[in-house]
């Protein structure tokens, strides 16, 4: 849905420029900041082999933290915003289609969120790993990190268009089911974004022992799509049914 579905570079514009403007940026692009801090963290002490602590990284804090949060609030505040303050509706009064909007807000929100992480991922894996860094070991969790991206900023957009406090449940969700449950029921991380996003990861690092799944990349990247086509066309029911805002 969300390849096939036209783009207006109108909505994506005003969407990026209201999501990179005020205190949330700075707060965000701090989290984004977490895995340069831990690499250099690492630089100064290095008591564990570069690559090691790299999968750690990914799995345990890149993904499950730092994508999903940013991810999170950044998808959610594409729409809630919107609603909040009334301007949606001046949206859906436009010729443009329900599907093109949600769309377009998922894709920007994406957008800005992958600005804040990409730079940081690489910046981390190549602290971390230095001059022995094999091109794979960067781009597989960079992958990881792109799709799960998608996948909350999707999902984040459904919940917002059925709930007034889409960030408080995406949080919760992070929290409690991602954080906990999910971590230590094997069978639990099979319902967990992080989880996919760290099966593509693992595929370019050494992690199946430091907190990768046990099912495979290409399961990983399968999901994490299927579910954002899932979630924006869930969004994109919810907009065409709903009176706003």
């Amino acid at each position: 849905m969300i390849a096939a579905v036209p783009v207006s570079a109108p909505v994506f514009r005003l969407t990026i420029r209201a999501l990179v403007d005020g205190r949330r940026l700075v707060i965000l692009t701090l989290l984004a900041l977490l895995p340069v801090i831990a690499a250099l963290v690492y630089l100064g002490a290095g008591q564990v082999a570069p690559e090691i602590f790299w999968a750690r990284l990914v799995n345990r804090l890149i993904l499950p933290t730092v994508t999903a949060f940013i991810a999170v609030v950044i998808g959610a505040s594409a729409i809630a915003e919107e609603r909040e303050d009334g301007t949606i509706l001046f949206l859906v009064s436009t010729p443009l289609s329900r599907a093109t909007l949600m769309v377009t807000k998922i894709l920007a929100s994406w957008t800005a969120a992958l600005v804040l992480l990409v730079p940081a991922v690489v910046a981390a894996g190549l602290i971390t790993l230095g001059s022995s860094a094999d091109a794979s070991e960067i781009l597989w969790p960079l992958a990881g990190v792109v799709l799960t991206a998608l996948c909350y900023c999707a999902i984040s957009a459904w919940l917002a268009m059925i709930t007034r406090r889409p960030v408080v449940i995406g949080v919760l969700y992070i929290l409690l089911w991602e954080g906990t449950i999910a971590t230590f029921a094997a069978s639990a991380d099979r319902f967990s974004i992080a989880a996919y996003g760290r099966a593509l990861a693992s595929e370019g690092i050494v992690g199946r022992d430091n907190g990768a799944p046990s099912f495979g990349g290409l399961t990983g990247a399968v999901v994490l799509i299927a579910v954002s086509v899932v979630a924006a066309w869930l969004a994109t029911r919810r907009l065409t049914r709903t009176e706003l805002p």
